[in-house]
Order: structure tokens, then C-alpha cells, then sequence
């Protein structure tokens, strides 16, 4: 009993048998064959370069295939990026909402902060 075949060994059977046979073919049918085998090609490649429609709030671009990819990567990118921005000024917000509740919470009156000369009374040490 012979083993199953893989896919590419299956796909080399094949290939022999075709090749083998093509060999018994008339010239015209070959012919033919050939003809079909190019008119399906420039399809193929006519579907490939088909342009792509996209919209973009008012206006109409259209994008061949080659071109799409590149936008849409730019398109990523910018999203990553402003997402980036906004986290990033979240955490700013965040950090910014910690120093006001601890100023809030705190004995001193809020004219202390606002006296110049707190500063240098915070940084000179004192002995208790």
C-alpha cells in the first residue's frame, strides 16, 4: 500500500503526468492552449492593477493597489503616534492631579506657596 502523497509531491505527480501527455497533443490544440494560458494571465494581471476607491470625507481618491498599502501604513503610523500623545498627556494630567490634592490636603494656607520667599525657606533646614 503506497503512502498518501504531500501537496508538493502530489503537485509533481501531476505536473509529470501533464508534461507526459502535452507530448501526445496536436500542434493546434497546443496552440490553443497557449493562447488560453496568456489571455488568463492578462486578466490576472488586470484584476491586480484594478484602482481601489477610497473616501475621505468630501473627497474621492482613487488609489491603485500599490499605492494603498503605503497610505494605510502612514495612516497606522500616525494613529500610534497620536494615541502615543494622548497617553502621554494623560499621565501628565494624572501627575498634575496628585501635586494639587496634596497641596489641597496639606495645614499650610495656599498665600504660603505663593510667597516668594517659601522657597528659600524650604530649602534652608531647620532644627525642630
Amino acid at each position: 500500500m503506497n503512502a498518501p502523497l504531500n501537496e508538493d509531491e502530489f503537485g509533481l505527480f501531476i505536473r509529470q503526468h501533464l508534461n507526459a501527455g502535452a507530448t501526445q497533443l496536436s500542434p493546434d490544440v497546443t496552440e490553443r492552449i497557449f493562447k488560453a494560458r496568456q489571455i488568463a494571465l492578462h486578466r490576472h494581471a488586470k484584476l491586480e492593477s484594478q484602482p481601489v476607491v477610497a473616501a475621505l470625507g468630501h473627497s474621492v481618491l482613487v488609489w491603485g493597489r500599490d499605492n494603498l498599502q503605503p497610505f494605510l501604513l502612514a495612516l497606522c503610523l500616525l494613529f500610534a503616534l497620536g494615541f502615543g500623545n494622548y497617553m502621554m498627556s494623560m499621565e501628565r494630567v494624572s501627575e498634575l492631579e496628585e501635586v494639587d490634592s496634596a497641596l489641597l490636603a496639606d495645614d499650610l494656607p495656599i498665600n504660603a506657596y505663593l510667597d516668594r520667599g517659601f522657597d528659600t525657606w524650604l530649602s534652608n533646614p531647620q532644627e525642630p
